[in-house]
């Protein structure tokens, strides 16, 4: 069976698709996923199974949430080898990169090439502080002064790439790789 991390975009954030955790929990035990665990307030959501297509999965998720408690969300999923292997790399953004303020936005699909090229134009452009690294599905992001106040937020690197997106921090990363490895290890069962 396959650990994966499901990640639901914008939620209990700002008082918009409040979600409980332990209701988000019983959406996926009652979809027979194995060893289902939520970790924060903030949709995220450790679980085995033996499903392989993983379109139809995050299909079945956001169905079934959407059904059971009538919120309507993106989910973005990612195997833990996956979470894994991107902490494992790290980003190449600086040597000076506190990890604090490293956070990862994870997309729907790889951004069309005129797209990524549009964001990274905009952002030289634009002369902000904060360092991007786009590889692939997920994209780096460093905000020295903290995420709060930064103009390069989701919702303008959704515009620019032209899909969706969540992002967790460096903390929450660790958090969601220490909870995969426990079912890994059968803690879970």
């Amino acid at each position: 069976m396959t650990v994966y991390v499901s990640m639901l975009r914008a939620v209990n954030v700002g008082g918009t698709s409040v979600i409980k955790m332990d209701a988000l929990r019983r959406v996926y035990e009652s979809m027979g996923l194995k060893d289902v665990r939520t970790l924060l307030a903030s949709g995220n959501v450790v679980f085995r199974s033996g499903l392989k297509d993983r379109d139809q999965l995050v299909k079945r998720i956001m169905q079934e949430i959407e059904r059971q408690l009538g919120v309507h969300v993106e989910v973005l999923l990612r195997t833990l080898a996956e979470i894994e292997s991107l902490v494992e790399r790290g980003p190449v953004l600086s040597p000076r990169a506190d990890n604090a303020k490293l956070h990862v936005m994870f997309l729907a699909r790889v951004p069309a090439a005129a797209a990524q090229a549009a964001l990274g134009k905009w952002h030289k452009d634009s002369k902000l502080p904060e360092m991007l690294e786009l590889r692939g599905v997920e994209i780096y992001l460093y905000y020295p002064n903290g995420v709060g106040r930064s103009k390069l937020s989701g919702a303008v690197i959704e515009n620019k790439l032209d899909t969706v997106g969540t992002a967790r921090n460096w903390n929450t990363l660790a958090k969601l790789i220490e909870a995969g490895r426990m079912l890994e290890r059968g803690a879970g069962s």
